[in-house]
């Protein structure tokens, strides 16, 4: 994980704008989104002190670098996001029917499949918006896990409330708890759900967020065949969400969120740029003597905990 995903992550965690943690810091603002976007990295110093100010603490650590899933993740991201749904299908023993598009489960039965591409229909048909998080974001990222339910942040604005309850209606939808589902007043943080398609959660602010205004900018909307393509949170805010959960059954999948990041920077930059770009960079890269890092033996892990 870079220095400024990290610094990205802590500020978004402890509820600060850009301008607030400059001021707290004595830095200029520009800097820190320099360090944001990555044009430039913070040096450790500048980044603890960063992450401090946050209010959190950063252990480092030297790791050896755990390759035993490199070679399954490298398949993964050369994979579609249909391609990589179709794998979680397959290996939890879950394999959606297909279907025609007028095609449904019947109601009022049982979901004996998680069939996600249904279950996702019924929220596109009825224009509701949200953001899909959780390990079903993390699946279409490419971490190969296994899970047999979405979770969704919607908007909780009035209208879309309206569309989303709309939608629940047509998968039959129900709390796990068989008690009422009132939307305007959910009962807890995450509101589990029984459709007749596989399991739905409701999550309208994910740990570590504000919820889908703050998750939808960092969002793509990803091509999962058959006419879908849900808006999925981005790698980084699954970071940030698994990382503000603090729970010890996360730290393996965050590790393998972060692995699956930095293999995939790893592809971006050994693609072979067109010519054309070539020649436009390189003279910049002469001038300013760019250079790619080679990476080490072993990795610097980070992992930021709050300060008590």
């Amino acid at each position: 994980m870079a220095g400024g995903e990290l610094i990205r992550e802590a500020r978004l965690r402890a509820g600060l704008t850009q301008a607030e943690l400059a001021e707290l810091t004595g830095r200029d603002r520009s800097v820190i989104a320099r360090w944001e976007q990555g044009v430039m990295s913070p040096p450790i110093d500048g980044l603890i002190e960063i992450i401090h100010a946050c209010g959190f603490d950063l252990p480092l650590t030297l790791l050896p670098v755990d390759r035993s899933a490199d070679q399954e993740l490298h398949e993964a991201l050369l994979a579609t996001p249909s391609e990589r749904v179709d794998w979680l299908l397959r290996n939890s023993g879950q394999h959606a029917p297909e279907r025609d598009a007028e095609e449904k489960t019947p109601a009022g039965r049982a979901a004996s499949v998680f069939d996600p591409y249904e279950l996702l229909a019924a929220l596109q048909a009825r224009n509701v918006s949200f953001v899909v998080v959780g390990a079903f974001a993390r699946v279409i990222h490419g971490t190969r896990e296994l899970t047999q339910g979405i979770d969704i942040a919607p908007s909780m604005r009035g209208e879309n409330l309206v569309r989303l309850e709309q939608a629940l209606q047509d998968l039959d939808a129900r709390r796990a708890d068989d008690e009422p589902l009132d939307l305007s007043d959910l009962p807890g943080p995450v509101v589990e759900l029984k459709t007749r398609v596989g399991r739905l959660k409701l999550v309208p602010e994910p740990a570590g967020t504000r919820g889908y205004d703050d998750l939808r900018r960092r969002a793509d909307r990803e091509p999962l065949g058959r006419g879908l393509r849900p808006q999925v949170a981005s790698p980084d805010d699954l970071a940030r969400m698994l990382g503000a959960l603090d729970r010890e059954q996360d730290v393996d999948r965050l590790l393998r969120l972060r692995r699956l990041m930095n293999l995939e920077r790893g592809l971006s930059s050994d693609r072979v740029m067109p010519s054309f770009v070539q020649q436009l960079l390189s003279p910049i890269a002469s001038e300013t003597q760019m250079h790619f890092p080679v990476q080490g033996a072993s990795r610097l892990l980070y992992g930021c905990k709050r300060r008590p």
